[in-house]
């Protein structure tokens, strides 16, 4: 093993029914798997939207109670761990909080704890060690062993969901891939993961019709991740065949009722009466300009709104 490792086998964490709690080895497993996507790319963690629906998604693959993640806990609590070089977890508390935090109890809730620190550095050997896709792997099985083993079924779907998300990670680090046609069906489900995470983040989660964005406090999003050319006629997945939207709008949409052109506006059907009070939520979009990411290389291309507009339904 990776001696840079070692430190993930030493955590100390509380106990639940006589198992180890799940927070902090999640909470390391939600780091690691965002570096090995490229989104955490240095020491220093932003405590963001990502990486928090990262780590409830691990805890509830682990547990099954999405709303007992409490991330709060784990993200104050390492900070007293020991990492390869030095400390684990070092919060960057904010200016107001310096001279104070030693004074302060465990905070209550993640609005609490985020009034302290929005980011931390994780032990820089640490982080450079688990870069390694390799490494990365090796510090999965060490965390889910050693902490996370109690319940077998639970133990088998973490390892499933790990496999996932580094393969996932694997395209998010390498978007050129997902251009690729798929010869054989094993990548899909990897390669619909990266272009679901790749859209929703450039997008920060908000419709591009609606401009709705709505995350729930166990971080669950509003918006979907849809394809402008279906993948079924283009296996093109990079995120600039995709947009997000609401569940209704994108069934709108993959049914020619809507589409954004290439003059980054949205289109009604000819076919779409608007004299019916039914469909005025579908003629409220007409003529309405797209959402766009604000990585010009993530906003889509123009031959896939092109065929948007095209298909619509005449």
């Amino acid at each position: 093993m990776n001696a840079s490792l070692e430190c993930l086998g030493r955590l100390r964490v509380d106990r639940s029914q006589g198992e180890p709690a799940p927070h902090q080895p999640c909470l390391l497993l939600a780091i690691l798997c965002e570096i090995q996507a490229g989104h955490i790319t240095s020491p220093r963690v932003r405590l963001d939207t990502r990486l928090l629906a990262r780590y409830h998604d691990l805890f509830e693959t682990v547990s099954g109670e999405r709303h007992r993640a409490r991330p709060w806990m784990p993200l104050w609590a390492l900070r007293n761990r020991e990492g390869p070089s030095g400390a684990l977890w070092r919060p960057h508390y904010s200016k107001a909080m310096r001279g104070v935090v030693k004074q302060l109890g465990q905070p209550k809730s993640l609005s609490q704890l985020e009034e302290r620190f929005t980011e931390a550095s994780l032990d820089p050997e640490l982080f450079a060690a688990l870069q390694a896709p390799a490494t990365a792997r090796e510090a999965c099985a060490l965390l889910s062993q050693r902490y996370l083993s109690a319940n077998h079924p639970a133990y088998q779907r973490l390892q499933d969901y790990l496999e996932l998300a580094l393969a996932s990670g694997d395209y998010e680090r390498h978007p050129e891939r997902l251009a690729a046609a798929i010869h054989e069906p094993e990548p899909r489900e990897a390669r619909s993961r990266a272009f679901r995470e790749l859209v929703l983040e450039a997008y920060d989660y908000r419709c591009a019709a609606s401009r709705l964005r709505h995350i729930t406090p166990d971080y669950h999003y509003l918006v979907e991740a849809a394809h402008l050319i279906p993948f079924a006629e283009s296996q093109d997945d990079r995120p600039v065949n995709g947009i997000a939207l609401t569940p209704n709008l994108h069934w709108a949409m993959d049914n020619h009722l809507i589409a954004p052109g290439p003059d980054l506006h949205w289109h009604l059907s000819p076919g779409i009466d608007g004299l019916i009070a039914d469909n005025r939520w579908l003629c409220e979009l007409d003529g309405r300009p797209l959402v766009l990411p604000r990585d010009p290389d993530l906003r889509p291309c123009r031959e896939a709104l092109a065929w948007r507009l095209e298909h619509l339904w005449r």
